[in-house]
C-alpha cells in the first residue's frame, strides 16, 4: 500500500483508494476516452461567449493535449456555431469532433451538415411519458417512426450513429 497520498500543489488521493477491498472492486476499462464539452457547455456559463476564433483555438489546444472527443457546439443555436464547428472539422484534428442537438429532426440535420464525426442527442424522457402521440391507452410508451423524438432516434440508428 502507498504511503504518499498527495503531491503538494499537484494531486491528492484518498488513502481509501488503496485499501484491498476497494482495489478488488475496481473494474477499469481497457481504454478511457476523454470527451470534452468546454466549447458547448462553457458557453452556458453566464457572461461567457466564444467567438469562432476562440473555439478554433481551444479545439486545437484540446487536440494537442490528447482529448479524444471534442463536443464543439450546438449548430442549431446560431450560424456562428455552425460555421465554427465546420471550421474545426476542416482542421483534420486527431480528436473526433462531436456536436450537440436536441432530438428534433432539424437540429440533427444541422448537426450532421457540419461534417462532425458524431452527435450527442438530448432526448428528454419526460416527453415519452406525456406526449399523447407516444403513449397508448394504458400509458405504455409507443415508439412510432414518425412521431417526435423517436423518429430522430430511428434516423440516427439508421445512419449508424
Amino acid at each position: 500500500m502507498r504511503h504518499s497520498y498527495h503531491k503538494e500543489g499537484s494531486w491528492w488521493m484518498s488513502p481509501y483508494n488503496e485499501k484491498p477491498e476497494v482495489l478488488a472492486l475496481r473494474n477499469q476499462p481497457a481504454e478511457i476516452i476523454i470527451h470534452d464539452a468546454t466549447l458547448r457547455d462553457g458557453e452556458q456559463t453566464p457572461g461567457v461567449v466564444f467567438r469562432k476564433e476562440d473555439k478554433v483555438r481551444i479545439a486545437k489546444a484540446l487536440d494537442k493535449v490528447g482529448v479524444h472527443r471534442i463536443e464543439a457546439g450546438m449548430p442549431a443555436v446560431s450560424r456562428g456555431d455552425f460555421e465554427a464547428i465546420g471550421e474545426i472539422v476542416a482542421l483534420g484534428l486527431k480528436s473526433k469532433i462531436f456536436t450537440f442537438a436536441r432530438a428534433i429532426n432539424e437540429n440533427v440535420d444541422k448537426a450532421l451538415a457540419c461534417g462532425a464525426h458524431g452527435v450527442v442527442v438530448e432526448n428528454p424522457l419526460a416527453m415519452f411519458a406525456t406526449h399523447p402521440a407516444l403513449t397508448g391507452r394504458k400509458g405504455k410508451i409507443v415508439l412510432g417512426k414518425k412521431s417526435g423524438s423517436p423518429s430522430v432516434l430511428y434516423k440516427l440508428k439508421e445512419l449508424g450513429l
